[in-house]
C-alpha cells in the first residue's frame, strides 16, 4: 500500500509495534478499519532512500554490547526537502489478508473485494450500502515467530463436492463458543471454540509466514496456535538499554589526585594497596564504595578503560553511586544529587539519590510471540532478513529515584539458613512448572536469586506507592535492576522522547523526610494481599515466571513498568515475616 494511514509515537515503535507486529488504523476521510504488519528495516532503509542521518542515534557503551555500528530513530514525523514539508514514513502491509463484511458476514481474501473509488478501502459490493469490509479477528502463531492467515477453508469440513466454498463467520451466541464458520454453499459450520482447543488445527502444519520480511521459512515444526490478532501474545518486544553516562575517569582522577603516586607504586602489590586505601582514602571518601572497588577504577582509569564492553548495570550503579551536582549542572548529562539516609534505614540502605536530569537510549533487537521471554538470553525473532550495521532505537531524556540496600546487611540476609532453604523450594518449583509446560530446562534462570527477588519486590512496591505521590501513573514510571555481587540497588524513572525530559515531580519523591514516609508505606502496603493466604503461600502464581507471593492484587505492574514481565517477585522477602530483609523495621 502506497498511502499514508495513520501515526505511531517514536517509543511505541521500540516497545510496542516494532517490525513483525499488528497495528490496527482507521483510514482518514472513510474511516474504514486497516489492519497491517510493520515491515522490517530493510523495507526502513528502502523508504529512507539513505536519508537517515538525521535519524542516528549514539550510544557507544550499547552499539559495542549489541554489536552494531550506530542506532536510528525510526523513521517518524515530517522532514524538510527543496523548501517543502515531507512526511516521513514507516512501511506497512496489510494483514490478515481475510476480511469480513459486517452485514453478511462473508469472509474473503482482500483480493476478491472490491476497492473504493479513491483506492483507500475495500468494499462489499453485494450489500446494500457497500459497507467497508474489516479484517478478521483470528490469526495463527507459533513459537519460533511466524505469523499466517487462520487456514479458513481447510479448517472448516466441507460436504462432499463442495467445489466453490463461500464462508461466513457469524455471531450466534456470547464468546468464542457462539463464533460459527459456515460454508454457504455446502452448508457445514463448526465453532471457532474448537480451533482454542489443545487439538484444535491439529493437522495444518506451520505456513512459516513472516509477512514483515515479505516470504517464508519452510519446515517449521512448531505447532500453530490461533490467536486473536490484537491478543497480547503476538508481539513480545525485546529491548536493551542503557543510561548515558559521563566519563567517571575525570571526577574520579580528581579525587585521588593526591594519591596517585603511592597507588601507582603499591600496584603491584594488592595487599599493600588495599590497605593504605582503606587508610589514607576510605575515612574522607564521600561514596559507599569498598577498598576494593576504588582499586578496581584506578586500574580501569591507568588503562584508560571506559568499560563499555564489560557490563552497562556496573559502570551506571558506579555512577549513580556518585554525586555530579558540584559540576556544570547545565552541562551534565546525568544529573545525580546525593540525599541524606533516613536514621530510619540505617543499616539497610546505604545511598538514596535523586536523579534529576538522565538520558537512556532504548533500542529494539528483536521480539517474541505466544510468550515473553523470561531469564536467560531470549531466542529473538530477527527484524531482518540478514544482520544490518544499526537497530533501531530512541533516545529518551527524564529524571528518577536511585537507592542501594546495603551491601553488607544483603550479604547477611542472603545467607540466612531459611532464606536458602526458601530459594531451594523456589528453584525446584520453577524448574518443575517449566518441565510440565514442555519447556527445555537448562538450569535456574540467573534471576531467581534471593537478592534478585528482592531489589526487584522493592521496586514494584516503590512504584506503586509513587505512582499516588509523584503525579506520574504506575504505567509511566519503569524499574531499572542493578544486581549482582558488588550491586544491589534499583532506579525507578520516568523518560519522554522530548529531550527537554521531565517536570521534577519524581525526582523530588528522594528528599529525606518524603524517602522515609514512601519506603514505610510500601513495605506496609504489601503486608496483605486481597488474595491470601493464596497469594502469600505462592499458590496464586501462574506459570514458571520465578514468582512467589505475587499476584494482580499485590505487587503486579503494567508490563511497560517491569524489566522481565512481572516475573521473579517475591512480597515475602519485604512484608513482615521471617524472610523479611526489612523484619527489624517492620516490627
Amino acid at each position: 500500500m502506497s498511502k499514508n494511514v495513520g501515526s505511531i509515537r517514536r517509543s511505541q515503535i521500540i516497545s510496542t509495534f516494532g517490525p513483525g507486529a499488528i497495528v490496527d488504523f482507521r483510514l482518514p476521510g472513510s474511516g474504514a478499519l486497516l489492519s497491517g504488519v510493520m515491515q522490517g528495516l530493510e523495507a526502513w532503509e528502502a523508504y529512507t532512500k539513505g536519508g537517515y542521518k538525521q535519524d542516528v542515534v549514539r550510544e557507544p557503551r550499547l552499539e559495542v554490547l549489541l554489536g552494531v555500528d550506530h542506532f536510528r530513530a525510526p523513521p517518524v514525523g515530517t522532514y524538510q526537502k527543496d523548501g517543502q514539508t515531507k512526511d516521513r514514513v514507516l512501511p506497512i502491509e496489510r494483514f490478515p489478508d481475510w476480511l469480513s463484511c459486517p452485514e453478511c458476514h462473508v469472509i474473503n481474501r482482500s483480493g476478491q473485494w472490491a476497492p473504493s473509488r479513491n483506492g483507500d478501502s475495500l468494499h462489499c459490493g453485494k450489500c446494500r450500502g457497500k459497507p467497508a469490509v474489516v479484517p478478521v479477528r483470528f490469526v495463527t502463531i507459533c513459537e519460533n515467530g511466524h505469523l499466517n492467515d487462520f487456514p479458513w477453508t481447510s479448517w472448516l469440513t466441507h460436504e462432499a463436492g463442495c467445489s466453490r466454498p463461500v464462508l461466513a463467520l457469524k455471531t450466534v451466541g456470547a464468546g468464542i463458543g457462539g463464533l460459527l464458520l459456515t460454508c454457504k454453499s455446502c452448508g457445514a459450520d463448526r465453532s471457532m471454540a474448537e480451533a482454542f482447543s489443545p487439538n484444535g488445527i491439529p493437522k495444518h502444519k506451520c505456513g512459516g509466514g513472516r509477512p514483515w520480511l515479505g516470504g517464508r521459512e519452510t519446515g517449521c515444526e512448531a505447532a500453530p496456535r490461533i490467536t486473536q490478532r490484537g491478543a497480547s501474545n503476538v508481539y513480545f518486544s525485546i529491548e536493551q538499554s542503557a543510561i548515558t553516562l559521563p566519563d567517571w575517569k575525570v571526577p574520579f582522577r580528581e579525587k585521588i589526585a593526591d594519591f596517585v603516586d603511592m597507588l601507582d607504586y603499591l600496584d603491584d602489590d594488592e595487599d599493600k594497596m588495599i590497605d593504605f586505601i582503606k587508610k589514607k582514602i576510605l575515612p574522607s571518601w564521600d561514596a559507599p564504595e569498598s577498598a576494593e572497588e576504588i582499586a578496581l577504577r584506578f586500574r580501569e582509569m591507568k588503562e584508560d578503560n571506559s568499560g563499555i564492553e564489560g557490563d552497562l548495570r556496573l559502570d551506571e550503579f558506579r555512577m549513580l553511586l556518585t554525586d555530579t551536582s558540584s559540576s556544570d549542572e547545565s552541562e551534565m548529562i546525568l544529573l545525580n544529587r546525593q540525599q541524606p539516609v533516613p536514621a530510619t534505614f540505617s543499616g539497610m540502605i546505604s545511598w538514596i539519590s535523586s536523579v534529576e536530569r538522565l538520558r537512556e537510549v532504548r533500542a529494539l533487537t528483536g521480539f517474541t510471540r505466544l510468550r515473553a521471554q523470561v531469564g536467560g538470553k531470549p531466542d529473538a525473532v530477527p527484524l531482518s532478513r540478514s544482520d544490518l550495521s544499526w537497530l533501531p532505537a530512541v533516545a529518551m531524556h527524564g529524571e528518577g529515584v536511585f537507592l542501594s540496600l546495603d551491601l553488607e546487611a544483603v550479604s547477611a540476609w542472603e545467607s540466612r539458613p531459611e532464606i536458602v532453604e526458601h530459594l531451594a523450594l523456589l528453584i525446584q518449583t520453577h524448574m518443575d512448572t517449566a518441565r510440565a509446560e514442555g519447556k527445555q530446562v537448562d538450569g535456574a534462570p540467573s534471576q531467581l536469586n534471593a537478592r534478585y527477588m528482592l531489589i526487584h519486590t522493592l521496586a514494584h512496591a516503590l512504584i506503586a506507592r509513587m505512582s499516588l505521590d509523584s503525579g506520574y501513573s504506575s504505567s509511566a514510571l519503569r524499574e531499572r535492576l542493578y544486581v549482582g555481587p558488588d550491586m544491589a540497588g534499583l532506579l525507578i524513572y520516568t523518560s519522554t522522547p522530548d529531550a527537554d525530559g521531565t517536570m521534577g515531580g519524581l525526582s523530588r519523591q528522594a528528599r529525606p523526610a518524603r524517602m522515609a514516609q514512601l519506603v514505610l508505606q510500601a513495605l506496609a502496603d504489601h503486608e496483605l494481599c486481597s488474595a491470601d493466604p493464596l497469594c502469600y503461600e505462592g499458590m496464586a502464581r501462574s506459570g514458571s515466571n520465578g514468582n512467589h507471593a505475587a499476584c494482580h492484587n499485590c505487587v503486579f505492574l503494567p508490563e511497560t513498568s517491569c524489566e522481565v514481565w512481572n516475573g521473579f517477585l517475591d512480597r515475602s522477602l519485604l512484608s513482615a515475616g521471617p524472610l523479611s530483609f526489612f523484619k527489624n523495621l517492620i516490627e
